[in-house]
């Protein structure tokens, strides 16, 4: 039996983990709205698919964010950010707009305020699924990676990741803190074929959860896992699922 179809709207779709979860949704026939500043870059979806919706414009756009989260005159049920920094190169690792999954994260929410705040609703209950994505090698409560990759997470990668907690915050103790979200932290991304569900391992971390509820909380530690993998997970647990089983969490995915 197939599942009712969903309406959903995605930020960061052109490539990786963003692409996976399109792919996934757009085969299912849900209806889908993509921001993308070339949307000629999706042309060949938009070709094939007519339940794909492209606006153009930039994450920073108020209007275009807005656009892309409505359909038929209502709040889309999920939203799905795969938006992250890009590498400039360079001995010196210098990054592309380093506020970018903080700046994303806060015109998304002030769009949805926007948007109830004229009428509009979504279908689900509490409004709409919101799904991040943000990464290891942030958590609070314990290490989440393995000890040799370490250096690289806090000399290399320390710009993009302290960006990617104040997405988090953005969430959990800002503006979103009220609404259904899922924080997804894969471990290092790589390109590949997927593996497939059953080779994922799965950890949870909650913000403001008491030591002894911490401490059911187990801890998966991995190096790698693939894009595919992860726009898989999203699509199978936070689209199809409805994301209930994580809605306020932290959720680690590695192989």
């Amino acid at each position: 039996m197939s599942l009712p179809s969903k309406t959903v709207a995605i930020f960061g779709a052109t490539g990786g983990t963003g692409l996976a979860v399109l792919n996934l949704c757009l085969e299912a026939g849900n209806a889908v709205n993509v921001l993308a500043r070339s949307p000629s870059k999706l042309s060949h979806l938009s070709s094939q698919y007519p339940n794909l919706h492209v606006i153009q414009g930039d994450i920073r756009d108020l209007l275009a964010v807005k656009s892309t989260l409505t359909l038929n005159n209502k709040i889309v049920d999920i939203v799905v950010s795969s938006i992250g920094m890009a590498f400039k190169g360079g001995l010196s690792f210098r990054w592309n707009d380093e506020s970018i999954c903080e700046d994303a994260t806060n015109t998304i929410l002030h769009a949805l305020s926007e948007l109830e705040a004229e009428g509009k609703s979504s279908s689900l209950a509490g409004g709409p699924e919101m799904v991040l994505l943000s990464t290891t090698g942030i958590s609070e409560k314990s290490r989440d990676i393995p000890i040799a990759m370490v250096p690289l997470y806090r000399w290399m990668l320390h710009v993009p990741h302290d960006d990617k907690k104040k997405m988090e915050r953005s969430m959990h103790h800002g503006e979103g803190k009220a609404r259904n979200w899922v924080l997804i932290r894969p471990s290092f991304l790589v390109d590949g074929e997927s593996k497939g569900m059953e080779k994922i391992r799965i950890s949870t971390e909650t913000p403001g959860a008491s030591l002894k509820e911490q401490e059911k909380e187990s801890v998966a530690i991995g190096y790698k896992i693939s894009r595919e993998d992860v726009g898989l997970w999203i699509f199978e647990e936070c689209v199809n699922a409805n994301g209930s089983k994580w809605k306020g969490k932290m959720v680690t995915l590695t192989y």
